[in-house]
């Protein structure tokens, strides 16, 4: 049942995907990348339903649960672009007693799949996709001022100026020769390292371009770069887990070639596709000619999901519903640029940066237009000034930014700048929560982004001046976007088209099938609302676990507890732990705004609210144990990852008195956002092997003795948990009218040509019952029976058998 984790030896031929010839854009060493909608062999394969259909099979998944973020930074920015192609690549299995592989990498090249003395690379790219800056992207082309010397010089840009405080010192896997954290000796992105155009950050060292560029492979590292935080210098970024092929970070807008080779003035909301078509094809390393699948003659190519959407933030803030009577220069700057023909759409996007930076030089005592040139025709810089990068003040985990400014409110008092993502969506759920009959904030998709590949803007979930407009309704009922109605949790259809087993769920997941979901329990619902998964129960939950084996959920938790069990040890009663924190509800007061104090929703952002532990550290009197280094900088002492460890238990360093676990927003202004902690879990609501692997690899992202992010954790044999299920938020099974390019996908993989999670027969050859014929073994038996001849026993086996190493590659030989 385990796949072998190795290099594969010699076989000529691989993965594979029957895809169409006709091409729209060009991809590396002149091979044709496949066109929209041709999404490889998706039907059933020609050795029928228990054999896999592909010699090989290429996972493509992403980093994240769908990217939203501008494309015009020539104003401000709140995210960069910024989306990776991740892959794995396995050997299916060759006969009825044949092992699946996993295929790695040339020790010496990282681009190269070796197998055997054929040496192969992974092409990657975007359909009808194939370039970003210029008339889809202002991001290189804006200057900014990067060293802080005045004028601008050779790489200076925004895209250069966005990700200065990550650093290497000699390459991507942590390597630091001289043990230092000097800062001299330190080579920053965007400095040292500059971005080159229409590549990732990580460009220079690890070439991830738009087009043209091969897949890299991690190796047992991992892709890391470094960062500092307020009392630790050297703090690892692990990009991307140890044993994955990726191109990293890269620029992607949802605009296609084929919309975009209009005046970029022109473009229309319509002509956002969000659910982007990344393609990646098996090359000949030396010939560059494309390897043949042996199933179906033809190229071996897969197709995945990469979804990059826009926020609604015109909606409100390009009218007077966020403007109101006060704020007044959006008006010229929507006229501006109406004057030179540009659509209502760009328009408002325009107008929309000036009204956001107006509202906050008033409400926060900024000074950003302190130069706008209203009056100019220049159509360079408007502002009189560099753009405004929200990470420059605001600590942003997110991208790796640790520490906020300091800065004097309007009463003159020195504040520390709140973490990024708490000022916008504390400040945005209070004036505008937007809730639905049933009491539900609509802000979660009225903000984000809520966009369909087909263009089409009928039931969007928010109206042209920003209300709600299924405020007396559901927002549920919203035509889909980057979660509603796109994913298995929202999938009404799910158990007809691809699910193939149970939910197994825990109290909590039970909870919320029988009140809010109502999707596999013969109820017809809705599926859940984004509030019953990001919420604060899932960092309760979190704070208490110390898991020995996190699939098996071997350790303490109150994960597996009732109800009234996890509400007595969050110090709540069950009614609360179902209103506040389960299915949290906006509370309206007499200015229409939700309640701090009162809102489970805002109890999410809240300042004062529990926040999960990050370490144990080494106390010396009544504050931490410090040093300092070259440059004068201050770092804790780390005892154990693991902060529920007994301190006790732990060896003390010289100088030490004590030790303590302290909690994120101790290491990190920050605080806990973004982070395993600070996000929900599949082992928030799904029983135990149904769920996660523990973190470790990752420290800090995720930790060791905690359930590690999703799509960080890895499962059956080393496999991510994206490779058989896909990215959160796009959980096979998806609908098929929303994310049409995910639906595609699993198809690809499956013998049968379902819809659901990857089944045992893409990779191994099973019986009629779905199990894999290498199942016959001792160690094949799940609660007491064999697994043989029931596949949901099987499925259970597989996750509960997963190597638990917190990201590592594990070794099966």
């Amino acid at each position: 049942m385990k796949l072998r984790y190795v290099v594969i030896p010699a076989l000529v031929l691989a993965v594979g995907v029957a895809c169409s010839p006709r091409h729209t854009g060009e991809g590396a060493a002149g091979m044709a990348a496949p066109s929209a909608g041709t999404a490889a062999n998706t039907g059933v394969g020609k050795d029928g339903p228990n054999k896999p259909k592909n010699d090989y099979n290429i996972s493509i998944n992403y980093e994240l649960g769908m990217h939203c973020t501008g494309f015009d930074f020539s104003y401000c920015c709140v995210l960069p672009p910024y989306n990776s192609i991740q892959a794995q690549v396995i050997k299916t299995a060759r006969g009825d007693k044949k092992w699946p592989e996993v295929v790695e990498a040339d020790p010496e090249d990282h681009t190269v799949l070796k197998d055997g003395r054929k040496r192969f690379k992974l092409a990657y790219g975007h359909i009808d996709n194939t370039y970003s800056e210029g008339s889809k992207l202002a991001y290189w082309n804006v200057p900014y001022d990067v060293n802080g010397d005045g004028k601008y010089g050779d790489n200076e840009n925004v895209a250069n100026a966005y990700f200065t405080h990550l650093y290497v010192y000699k390459d991507l896997k942590g390597t630091n020769p001289k043990g230092t954290s000097k800062d001299s000796e330190k080579l920053f992105v965007g400095m040292q390292i500059p971005v080159p155009q229409d590549n990732g950050p990580a460009g220079a060292a690890a070439p991830s371009p738009m087009k043209g560029g091969f897949l890299h492979y991690t190796g047992e590292e991992g892709t890391i770069v470094y960062t500092k935080s307020p009392v630790l210098d050297n703090v690892p970024i692990v990009l991307t887990n140890p044993g994955i092929w990726d191109a990293l970070g890269l620029p992607l807008t949802p605009f296609n070639d084929s919309a975009a080779a209009k005046n970029p003035l022109t473009l229309v909301e319509s002509d956002i596709q969000p659910f982007q078509e990344a393609w990646v094809s098996l090359l000949d390393a030396d010939s560059g000619e494309p390897v043949i699948d042996s199933h179906t003659g033809k190229p071996v190519t897969f197709v995945g999901t990469n979804p990059i959407d826009i926020p609604n933030c015109a909606n409100c803030h390009a009218s007077k519903t966020a403007n109101g009577s006060k704020y007044n220069l959006y008006k010229g700057e929507y006229a501006f640029w109406k004057g030179l023909g540009a659509s209502d759409w760009i328009a408002s996007l325009k107008a929309t940066s000036v009204s956001i930076l107006e509202m906050h030089d008033d409400k926060n005592g900024t000074s950003f237009l302190k130069n706008y040139r209203q009056g100019t025709r220049d159509i360079t810089n408007r502002l009189g000034r560099d753009p405004v990068l929200c990470q420059k003040c605001h600590a942003d985990n997110v991208i790796g930014v640790l520490a906020s400014k300091k800065m004097k409110n309007k009463s003159g008092k020195e504040i520390q700048v709140p973490p990024l993502t708490q000022a916008i969506h504390t400040v945005h759920q209070t004036k505008a929560p937007l809730p639905d009959a049933e009491g539900r904030t609509a802000s979660c998709q009225g903000c984000h982004p809520a966009h369909r590949q087909d263009g089409k803007m009928d039931d969007y979930p928010i109206t042209k001046d920003g209300k709600n407009a299924y405020a007396e309704g559901d927002n549920r009922d919203a035509s889909g976007g980057c979660y509603v109605g796109r994913d298995v949790h929202a999938n009404r259809n799910k158990d007809k088209d691809g699910a193939g087993t149970k939910e197994y769920l825990n109290p909590v997941g039970q909870w919320l099938q029988a009140n809010v979901s109502g999707i596999g329990n013969g109820k017809g619902g809705k599926g859940l609302w984004c509030t019953n998964c990001h919420n604060q129960l899932s960092r309760e939950l979190y704070q208490r676990d110390n898991l020995e084996n996190a699939f098996k959920q071997t350790g303490q938790t109150l994960r597996d507890k009732p109800l009234s069990e996890i509400a007595a040890a969050i110090g709540v009663s069950q009614r609360e732990l179902e209103e506040k924190y389960l299915d949290p509800k906006v509370v309206l007061n007499g200015k229409g705004e939700d309640t701090p104090g009162k809102s489970g929703i805002l109890l999410t952002w809240a300042e004062k609210r529990t926040v999960p532990d990050i370490a144990v550290i080494a106390l010396q009197g009544n504050g931490p144990l410090v040093s300092k280094d070259a440059d004068g900088d201050i770092n804790v002492s780390i005892l154990s990852a693991n902060p529920a460890v007994d301190p006790a238990s732990l060896k003390l360093p010289k100088g030490a008195t004590g030790a303590a676990a302290v909690p994120y927003d101790a290491a990190t202004h920050g605080r806990d956002y973004w982070l395993s902690p600070g996000a929900p879990h599949c082992a928030d609501c799904h029983a135990a092997p149904f769920v996660e692997g523990q973190g470790g690899v990752a420290y800090p992202i995720n930790q060791p003795g905690k359930y590690s992010l999703m799509r960080y954790s890895k499962g059956h044999a080393g496999l991510a948990c994206q490779t058989c299920h896909e990215s959160i938020h796009g959980l096979y099974p998806v609908t098929s009218d929303t994310d049409v390019t995910s639906y595609r996908q699993a198809a690809q993989y499956n013998p049968d040509g379902s819809h659901g999670p990857l089944k045992c027969a893409s990779c191994h050859v099973t019986n009629k019952a779905g199990v894999p014929l290498i199942a016959d073994d001792e160690e094949h038996v799940w609660e007491g029976k064999p697994i043989l001849k029931d596949f949901e026993a099987a499925v259970a086996w597989m996750h509960a058998s997963a190597p638990d190493l917190g990201g590592k590659i594990p070794d099966l030989d």
